[in-house]
């Protein structure tokens, strides 16, 4: 629980120590009191992480069949080939 300021440009809720939303980029620090809406309620989902850019492939390049790592993600291990189970005698 916490006390939010909602955006005038965009309705989202943000911390007091934001100065510009995140979301619509709307100045926060210079609000007028009749433009100050205050919310109490539960966290706010921070804003989603903008998509990187990748550059297009080039004509004629080989193309890879896996997508590119992401950045802070381990890579997935790679999984062991099952064995045959032994039959009891």
């Amino acid at each position: 629980m916490g006390l939010w300021l909602k955006c005038p440009g965009c309705q989202a809720q943000n911390s007091l120590s934001m100065r510009v939303c995140p979301h619509c980029g709307q100045d926060l620090s210079k609000l007028a009191a009749a433009q100050r809406v205050y919310v109490i309620g539960p966290a706010a989902a921070p804003p989603p992480e903008p998509a990187p850019e990748t550059p297009p492939a080039e004509a004629g390049a080989p193309q890879s069949a896996a997508p590119p790592p992401e950045a802070g993600v381990p890579p997935a291990p790679a999984k062991k080939p099952k064995r045959a189970k032994k039959k009891k005698s």
